[in-house]
């Protein structure tokens, strides 16, 4: 196979430290206001989609894990990951970010690459399809809210060393609330909790990233909590600057607008869990979760304390 030409707005970036910011949780925890929030900076360009294809089953992650062929890889993503329908009949995938030209090139480029360095030709794909969006908002930066972001948190900073992980998290039983709405969550709140809690978990393990003894845990540096509910209810201001001091970027007008318009806490759906529920299911809901927050907390997971923290003050 000859080497293709390459014709791609990002084929010659390369993201300075904290240019790429990673958005992550359990799914229904705020990864998709953080990116919109995020995405109204002059340094950031959103990703309007979750991307997938470099934290999914079968994708990036597998694929250098030697768990799925590059034959299999590509597969994925020139059907799954390019285009696809989800149950609701709404159409998903990478062809609302770019042209099939664009994204042809891009895979070529890829599959040829891939057989010299692996890990370049992966950091570079993400780049040639993800970073032209960047490009056409003339900011030098990005933000991507795939859900698995933290779970493939070792992988992802093998690509990406200058790249800062946000871990989006928010009152488990609004999580667990938000997920019985969907044909693939659980059927009953508590169910949901305990989905919830298992998300939190596998995220544990990602950035945790312990292997024979040795800790390649995420540092203060790279990673931070940012609890939904603080940012629409709680202290917002301190949660807010939190956050811009922690990805090392100034207020700036049009973000700052978003936040007070739209990060109140009925946009969040706060306390949807009590909607329909009487006073026995309510407690029922409530023993639930705090068994839930003392349980991770034993267990040392990191974001245990501000999701304790959280309950105590806003109940």
């Amino acid at each position: 196979m000859t080497e293709p030409t390459q014709d791609l707005a990002a084929g010659d970036v390369e993201p300075a430290a904290g240019d790429l910011v990673l958005i992550g949780g359990t799914g229904r925890s705020g990864t998709h206001v953080l990116a919109r929030l995020l995405g109204r900076h002059p340094r950031f360009a959103e990703v309007p989609i979750e991307s997938r294809f470099h934290c999914n089953k079968r994708g990036v992650p597998d694929l250098l894990g030697g768990r799925v062929t590059l034959a299999g890889f590509l597969e994925k993503l020139r059907d799954f990951w390019w285009h696809r329908i989800r149950v609701d009949g709404q159409p998903r995938g990478l062809y609302n970010l770019l042209t099939r030209k664009q994204f042809d090139a891009a895979v070529e480029y890829f599959a040829v690459d891939y057989q010299s360095d692996p890990v370049r030709a992966c950091r570079q794909l993400f780049v040639d399809l993800l970073w032209p969006l960047a490009a056409e908002e003339g900011k030098p930066g990005l933000v991507e809210m795939s859900s698995h972001n933290l779970r493939e948190a070792q992988t992802l900073r093998r690509l990406f060393a200058e790249a800062r992980f946000v871990h989006a998290v928010r009152d488990g039983r609004d999580a667990a609330s938000s997920v019985t709405t969907k044909t693939w969550g659980p059927d009953s709140i508590l169910k949901g909790i305990d989905w919830w809690a298992d998300r939190l978990r596998a995220i544990e393990a990602g950035v945790r990233g312990t292997d024979d003894g040795v800790d390649y845990a995420l540092g203060p540096a790279e990673l931070c909590v940012v609890v939904l509910d603080d940012l629409v209810w709680g202290d917002r201001e301190s949660a807010y600057g939190g956050l811009l001091d922690f990805l090392g970027v100034d207020d700036d007008a049009a973000i700052g607008e978003f936040f007070e318009d739209q990060m109140h806490p009925a946009a969040a759906h706060m306390a949807r869990w009590r909607e329909g529920l009487g006073r026995i299911e309510r407690l029922r809901v409530q023993r639930k979760y705090e068994a839930a927050l003392a349980a991770l907390e034993r267990e040392k997971n990191h974001v245990a304390r501000p999701l304790i923290d959280a309950y105590e003050r806003l109940g």
